[in-house]
């Protein structure tokens, strides 16, 4: 081992072992005080937002009680609050978040737009406060900060905006502010991921980390990423080695003569952890890259996070049990089949029940307020008297096998781009094989018809275009139906989805386990 790894291994225990266990602890000490805490954390943010315009129109105040406060603010979306955000970008002023904002985390939006979310000097404290307490749960139980570190993110700066502001990915900027310790252990530096092509990222990518034999942890929210990572390593293996050290250039070219594919158990040995998304539609991507690991190595789920918020962190690693971080963020819940029939009484987070599926709404720091996610989450346990959150799925109408949370609204949008109307068409979106297939009655070639549809969700929806883009996603395919197909999905609806005939509605976006009807009966052809 190398003096300088030696120096980085040290300050890293170090600070783990006091500013991380800190945290950790005092998210512990929090569990034990559910109602207290979110009620505390309530307050704080009231108190921050209250100067805001959104916070002068509804009255908001640090003296408000929970009931209160959720009888005075209605819940919203993001196209609910898009105008307080442009006019915050526009003009400066306090429109939504209590101060000016560090970046926007962009992602896409349903309508097409993209939405961009203040992160605030409080907001990434709090995220700070939160990586440390992960860390510290992950090294304490399986010391995976023993070697070499491959994260994996997006750019803090994909854009500039009006006011001067970046607008990226929260992921970039965290990992850029890193101590100088934890960027000691990086083999895949921040820069890379301002990379605009995607083939040549990923090989760039793909070069530092096959080079590095000591990787013992990889981080990236989506697990197929690991496995588009391996797809670039595997083509390009014999150039990778020409331009490695001589030993590891040895080991690379010894695997690359193997008949065997090349695993990541094979490239890094002393691997003991990849943290990602394992829930929703990300399962089965994360069982691919589990057959491929070390035998004692382990899988850790990154938690509840998205743009908008980080929910949860995991902080029993061998339970895979993850906290809300009940201390920073607000929550309220509802029963995932109430939400769905239009009920909008919450619940908070101490009254929820044991496995459970629920929507969430959550209240933040960076002026996020009764800011419905349209995600939903399950009871999977308890920690001290929390209950632990596990993410599911995303709400109806918004589907996600690789992070790209695509909406209904963009598939009918899509669809309006043909020149002949169909008579009807779903979606749907197949996690296990990682494809979205179009189901269509009336509309033509099929060929053509998955060649429309894929470009314009790939100009509506900027992640859809970054995994399209990347590999990660395959062209959009089509199956032709034939005519009383349509009729037949609507008498299965009524029959054995326990629908009204006149209240049954279609939905254009559906995920597999959603759509449960067999189209092979009626297709003609279909797109490959």
């Amino acid at each position: 081992m190398r003096v300088s790894d030696t120096i980085a291994n040290a300050a890293l225990d170090l600070a783990l072992g006091s500013l991380g266990r800190r945290a950790y602890d005092r998210l512990l000490a929090q569990a034990e005080r559910p109602e207290e805490t979110q009620a505390r954390a309530l307050r704080a943010i009231l108190r921050a937002n209250a100067g805001t315009e959104q916070g002068r129109r509804f009255g908001v105040s640090a003296e408000l009680s929970v009931d209160q406060y959720r009888a005075a603010v209605p819940i919203s979306d993001y196209e609910d609050i898009r105008h307080l955000v442009t006019r915050q970008i526009e003009t400066g002023g306090f429109a939504i978040a209590p101060e000016k904002p560090l970046m926007y985390a962009r992602s896409s939006g349903t309508t097409g737009a993209a939405k961009y979310i203040p992160v605030t000097t409080a907001a990434l404290a709090q995220m700070r406060q939160a990586q440390r307490a992960m860390a510290y749960a992950q090294h304490k139980a399986l010391r995976c900060f023993s070697g070499k570190l491959v994260g994996l993110g997006g750019a803090a700066c994909e854009e500039t905006l009006a006011d001067g502001t970046p607008a990226g990915a929260t992921t970039g900027l965290i990992y850029q502010s890193m101590p100088r310790f934890m960027r000691a252990k990086y083999v895949v530096p921040p820069e890379t991921f301002e990379i605009a092509d995607y083939a040549e990222k990923y090989l760039t990518i793909a070069r530092l980390a096959a080079r590095e034999p000591a990787v013992s942890v990889i981080a990236t929210a989506n697990p197929s990423t690991v496995l588009r990572l391996m797809d670039v390593i595997r083509t390009h293996v014999g150039e990778i080695a020409a331009h490695a050290s001589p030993a590891r250039a040895r080991t690379l070219e010894a695997l690359a003569a193997c008949a065997e594919p090349l695993r990541v158990a094979d490239l890094w040995p002393r691997l003991r952890a990849i943290v990602t998304w394992l829930g929703g539609g990300c399962a089965t991507a994360a069982a691919a890259v589990r057959a491929q690991l070390p035998k004692d190595a382990a899988m850790i789920d990154a938690g509840y996070v998205a743009s908008e918020v980080r929910g949860t962190i995991v902080v029993d690693v061998r339970k895979n049990l993850a906290l809300p971080l009940l201390g920073d963020v607000f929550f309220e819940f509802v029963p995932a089949a109430a939400w769905e029939e239009g009920e909008r009484r919450t619940l908070l987070l101490h009254e929820l029940q044991p496995d459970t599926d629920y929507y969430v709404v959550v209240t933040t720091i960076a002026g996020l307020l009764r800011y419905s996610m349209n995600d939903v989450v399950r009871v999977s346990g308890r920690i001290g008297r929390t209950p632990a959150l596990q993410f599911i799925r995303k709400g109806r109408g918004v589907t996600n096998i690789t992070g790209e949370k695509l909406s209904e609204d963009q598939v009918h949008a899509a669809m309006a781009e043909l020149p002949a109307p169909p008579v009807f068409y779903i979606v749907v979106a197949d996690a296990e094989r990682g494809l979205y297939r179009a189901y269509v009655e009336g509309g033509g070639d099929a060929q053509f018809i998955a060649s429309v549809i894929d470009a314009r969700l790939r100009q509506l929806n900027l992640e859809y275009e970054s995994k399209r883009a990347s590999g990660r996603l395959p062209c959009l395919r089509v199956s032709l139906l034939r005519p009383g197909a349509a009729d037949a999905y609507h008498r299965h609806c009524t029959e054995q989805k326990g629908q009204r005939e006149a209240q049954a509605k279609v939905l254009a976006l559906q995920t597999a386990e959603e759509c449960r009807f067999d189209f092979a009966p009626y297709e003609l052809t279909h797109a490959h």
